[in-house]
């Protein structure tokens, strides 16, 4: 995913909507993207890693959503790895990588971990 394409919430939840063919009953909304993630059936993998670069660009003109996007992509990690494995399922993995500039990385690590 482009961070750069992401620098308002319409951003936002247009790559997530391209990026992983949310359903087309996404609702555009931060809660709709929550529910989209921590269900994720329409899409036939168990794996899933999303990769954001130029992460320090999102949401850079709406800084105050950017907890929120945080957040939630920490809540999602937390969920997918504390679903327990079922018999005969193969468990759900779900993790995130964002990229960003050297001289930024350490401000984007230090604004993550307080999400």
């Amino acid at each position: 995913m482009q961070g750069e394409e992401m620098r308002d919430t319409d951003g936002v939840f247009t790559e997530f909507y391209e990026a992983l063919r949310l359903p087309d009953h996404f609702g555009w909304n931060w809660n709709a993207l929550r529910d989209c993630l921590s269900d994720l059936q329409w899409i036939h993998a168990a794996h899933f890693l999303l990769v954001i670069e130029k992460a320090d660009a999102v949401l850079s003109e709406a800084p105050e959503e950017r907890d929120i996007l945080w957040r939630a992509m920490n809540d999602t990690v937390k969920f997918w790895a504390g679903k327990p494995e079922l018999p005969g399922q193969q468990k759900t993995t779900f993790d995130v990588v964002l990229l960003c500039p050297p001289d930024v990385e350490e401000a984007m690590r230090s604004e993550v971990l307080r999400s």
